[in-house]
């Protein structure tokens, strides 16, 4: 008897130990990028985000980076981890228009606020708390993990002297700066940045917009447009979107969830600033090349703003989401515009 009683000891110490090791196992997480791990910033910021947690996070986490299309395709990042297919996404929730026109607000809008304004909102200001409300039917998690410098507004093949020379221009445009270009006649699509070079290369397309200069030199648009115009009245700011599968979420710890929120806070100050010191560079190569860096004229910006107003108060009336989100980031706006107004050198 007491042969059998310890053998069951030593079986039941065997299994503890077993059951240990199964419960030491890390949690593996998939993010599925919608950009390439090389694309400067965008690429970049993803990267760098994966090896701090690796670095730095809890050891119960194992990350996993994939770049374009390499789990999903770049527009369907969203839709899997929505669908739990992948653990996590990293995007711009831009791309998720068609679908939820609401989340165009937690990414950029046009003539919309500089970096700090966006994250003073997002932080202090209720954003992320309706962000992840809006976000909640779907099963997904949106964390802000990255903000960048304004974008330039596109590459043409000609130069635009009015806004009448954008009628009839296949335009790939994202977001709402899309729908304001669409309505002043312009053809408008939505490409991943994968397939940009080609088809404008093709033709398939008569001019892109993408991001900030350097990432604009990285996709070699310069080669097949000459013509580069500013600003970027259609995002001041981006924000760059991690999110995760809400049951993938709710399965971390505190301590986790506490990690992964604080390494995606310093990664906004780490995008912003690579963004800002990155620029300079790109534009002057660009003019080595030949490319023509244009201005928008006032009155084609001032078009453009009115336009937007439009879209603006047409969606807030047919999308409560949207009014929501909207009205909650002006109403920011104008509570600290009396200091902002003044705060600043002209």
């Amino acid at each position: 008897m007491k042969t059998i009683a310890l053998g069951l000891v030593l079986i039941g110490l065997a299994l503890s130990a077993s059951t240990a090791r199964v419960e030491a196992e890390p949690k593996r997480i998939r993010i599925q990028s919608s950009f390439n791990l090389n694309a400067p910033i965008l690429g970049e910021t993803l990267a760098e985000f994966r090896d701090r947690m690796r670095a730095n996070g809890p050891e119960t986490l194992d990350w996993h980076a994939y770049g374009a299309g390499k789990l999903v395709p770049p527009l369907l990042v969203f839709d899997a981890v929505s669908s739990g297919k992948v653990e996590a996404g990293f995007s711009a929730s831009v791309y998720w228009m068609g679908k939820l026109p609401a989340a165009t607000v937690f990414s950029a809008i046009p003539f919309g606020p500089d970096a700090d304004a966006y994250l003073g909102w997002l932080y202090y200001g209720g954003g992320l708390e309706i962000w992840r409300d809006i976000y909640a039917p779907y099963d997904v998690v949106p964390l802000p993990c990255g903000i960048s410098v304004p974008e330039a507004s596109g590459w043409f093949r000609f130069p635009v002297e009015s806004n009448e020379d954008l009628k009839g221009l296949k335009i790939r445009f994202a977001g709402l700066g899309g729908e304001v270009l669409k309505r002043l006649g312009a053809s408008i699509t939505m490409l991943p940045s994968i397939d940009l070079f080609t088809s404008l290369e093709r033709g398939v397309i008569d001019a892109t917009e993408f991001s900030v200069p350097s990432v604009d030199q990285a996709l070699g648009f310069y080669k097949v447009a000459n013509h580069y115009y500013f600003p970027g009245w259609h995002q001041p700011a981006s924000i760059l979107e991690l999110s995760f599968h809400r049951p993938v979420w709710e399965s971390f710890t505190d301590s986790e969830r506490a990690a992964i929120e604080n390494t995606c806070e310093a990664m906004a100050s780490w995008t912003l600033a690579r963004s800002y010191s990155t620029q300079a560079d790109s534009l002057a190569f660009f003019r080595e090349q030949g490319v023509e860096i244009h201005s928008w004229s006032p009155e084609q910006l001032a078009q453009f703003r009115q336009v937007a107003d439009q879209v603006f108060r047409e969606l807030s009336a047919a999308d409560p989401d949207f009014k929501r989100a909207y009205e909650s980031l002006t109403a920011f706006r104008a509570k600290n515009a009396p200091w902002s107004d003044i705060a600043f050198p002209e």
